[in-house]
Formats: structure tokens, C-alpha cells, sequence
């Protein structure tokens, strides 16, 4: 059985239900040897860290995810060889020349598409000290290609967790089209979607879930309802009420909104950009190209029209999510750990 320490930083907009982190929730309920570490306590050592994260070139990595990195690769990798860092992006940039167990093995998750990885990652030469990459999806192959020493690099899914995000039949009457949040979203794209949807529709409805501070910029759209902070009873009541959702991209990886709305049986309509294509396949999806609100429109329109194919693409949808089911997911990554000792 590998022991791993899983070094943890939930992102504070995913739902109790969502986000990466759940990996650790799931190794440790299936009895794994793993610990998760996260949250360094002690807040009057922060300031010893300030140096190092001014100098660490990453624009998410704090002073707790500083001290936490420091407090694995020293300490717990001695009763958990293989540290495994969920979101390499803000939690991983020094571990590589810390001392510690000469078992040791350093593994990271990486998330952001090579897009705009260089913004928040200024640096990658601590990457090439890492002994694995995890990728979620191939387009960020790109990202470890330019390295000098690639590490042992794995493409392997986000998982969803399909027992809590399932469907419950049909929406009743007329249901609408969903949006769910900000993060590469093409909002502009969408905003004219809209308009061209209602102006060869009138009666069609969107449902808008997006953070508290940009709900006055769509205050006054006609047909448009926004909802913010939602809890995990609202948010997976909001995906099972709604006909389609539709995704306006600027790029991704994988998309935790995308494969909530999957596993709870909701056709799409996305961008077709980055590693979309890792995650849905014509029976699930109509894709279009990025930076066309008419095209988009129309896919909509098409589904919205043709109830039969949008519940035969409902079914392809949680088939397609159940591939991604977490218990799948967490056996590739302990292959991962396996391949690395």
C-alpha cells in the first residue's frame, strides 16, 4: 500500500461536493495510507516566509502554502514518502531542495491550460525537480515539453463524484439554459448568446451562477436570473431544473461545472477550446468554435427545439460523467504513486 501525503488547498468557490480536493476524501475513504496536510497554524510564523514568496515567482502561493510545503517535504515525508501536491500551481515551489527523506518522491497536479499558465507561474524550473506531473487534461502536455528535465508525466481526468451529482428524470415545463461560473469564462460571448437566443426565442430563460460581485453587471438583462453563493442542496437543484448548459470558453483544462452539469444528465453547448475535448464527444455535446455568439446561438436554439435530442444527449452526458466517477479517477492516481517509488 503507498503512503502519500496529499498537500491540500481547496479552492474556496467549489461546492462542499466539487473541486480536486475530493481526491483526498476519496483515498482516504476507500482506507488508503495517506494523510492530507494543509492549513499551517501557526500565523506568527508567516512572516518568517515572506521572502521566499516574494521570490517564488507564483502568483497564487501564500505564506501558508509556503510553510505547509516546508512542513511536508521535511517532516511528514518521513512517514509518507510520496508527496503529492493537488494544486501544483499554489501550493508546490520549494520542496525540491528542502532536506528530507531520501525516499521521498514529489508529485504535483497541475490545473491552469498553458494559456495563461506563464502569468501565474512565472517560474518552472522548480517543476523539473518534481519526480511526476499530473495532467488533467493533454493540451498542458505543452507546459512540461518546454521543460529541461520532464518529469515522469501522467494525463490522467478530474473526477466528479456521480452519487451526489445525479439526475432525478426530466425538468418539468419550461426549463432553462444554465450557466455556471467565472474562471475562463467568455462572458462578453455569452451576454450576445443571450440576446441572440431571446431575439429568435423570446420565451427562453437563463440562469446565471457567477460570484456575488459580478451580479449588478447583469442587473436588467431581460430573461437573464442571476444566483450567487449558492449551497450544495441549490447549486445541484439549479443543474437538475435546467434544459442545457452553456459553457462560453476562452480555454480550459478540465471544468468542474461541465462535469457536474454531465453527471447530472444536462446536455452542452461549449467552446471548442483546450481540453474540452478530453471530456465530452459529439453524443454529449455540440461544440463551437471560441469567440462566436451566432454559432453558439444556434447550437442552443437547435437543442431547445428538439426535446428527444436533448434527453438522448442528457443520458450520453452522465455516461460520459460516470467515466470520470471519482473511484476511477483514484485508481489511475494510485498507479501514479505506484510508477514513482
Amino acid at each position: 500500500m503507498t503512503r502519500a501525503a496529499l498537500i491540500v488547498q481547496p479552492a474556496r468557490h467549489h461546492s462542499g461536493a466539487s473541486g480536486y480536493h475530493q481526491l483526498a476524501n476519496q483515498l482516504i475513504a476507500r482506507g488508503e495510507a495517506v494523510e492530507c496536510v494543509h492549513g499551517f497554524p501557526r500565523r506568527g510564523a508567516w512572516r518568517l516566509a515572506e521572502p521566499l514568496v516574494k521570490r517564488s515567482g507564483l502568483r497564487w502561493y501564500g505564506a501558508e502554502a509556503c510553510l505547509t510545503e516546508f512542513w511536508a517535504a521535511a517532516l511528514a515525508s518521513w512517514r509518507r514518502p510520496v508527496l503529492h501536491f493537488l494544486q501544483g500551481e499554489n501550493s508546490y515551489r520549494y520542496a525540491g531542495l528542502i532536506p528530507g527523506n531520501p525516499r521521498r518522491r514529489l508529485v504535483a497536479t497541475l490545473h491552469l491550460p498553458p494559456s495563461c499558465f506563464g502569468h501565474y507561474v512565472g517560474t518552472t524550473v522548480h517543476l523539473e525537480r518534481l519526480d511526476a506531473v499530473v495532467l488533467v487534461a493533454r493540451n498542458q502536455l505543452a507546459i512540461v515539453d518546454g521543460l529541461r528535465r520532464r518529469p515522469a508525466t501522467f494525463v490522467v481526468p478530474h473526477g466528479i463524484d456521480t452519487d451526489f451529482f445525479r439526475p432525478v428524470g426530466l425538468p418539468v415545463g419550461d426549463a432553462p439554459c444554465l450557466m455556471v461560473g467565472q474562471w475562463l469564462r467568455d462572458l462578453p460571448v455569452l451576454r450576445e448568446t443571450v440576446r441572440h437566443v431571446r431575439s429568435a426565442r423570446p420565451e427562453t430563460r437563463f440562469v446565471l451562477v457567477l460570484p456575488a460581485e459580478q451580479v449588478s453587471a447583469w442587473r436588467g438583462v431581460a430573461g437573464v436570473e442571476v444566483r450567487s453563493c449558492l449551497d450544495d442542496a441549490a447549486l445541484l437543484e439549479t443543474y437538475r431544473n435546467a434544459a442545457l448548459l452553456v459553457m462560453p470558453l476562452l480555454d480550459c483544462t478540465a471544468n468542474n461545472s461541465l462535469l457536474e452539469a454531465m453527471a447530472c444528465g444536462l446536455p452542452s453547448v461549449a467552446s471548442d477550446v483546450g481540453g474540452i475535448r478530453d471530456y465530452v464527444d459529439p453524443d454529449c455535446a455540440r461544440l463551437v468554435p471560441a469567440g462566436k455568439p451566432d454559432v453558439m446561438a444556434e447550437a442552443v436554439l437547435d437543442l431547445l427545439r428538439d426535446p428527444a435530442a436533448r434527453e438522448a444527449m442528457g443520458r450520453a452526458a452522465r455516461q460520459k460523467a460516470e467515466t470520470f466517477a471519482w473511484p476511477r479517477v483514484v485508481q489511475q492516481i494510485l498507479s501514479v504513486y505506484e510508477a514513482v517509488q
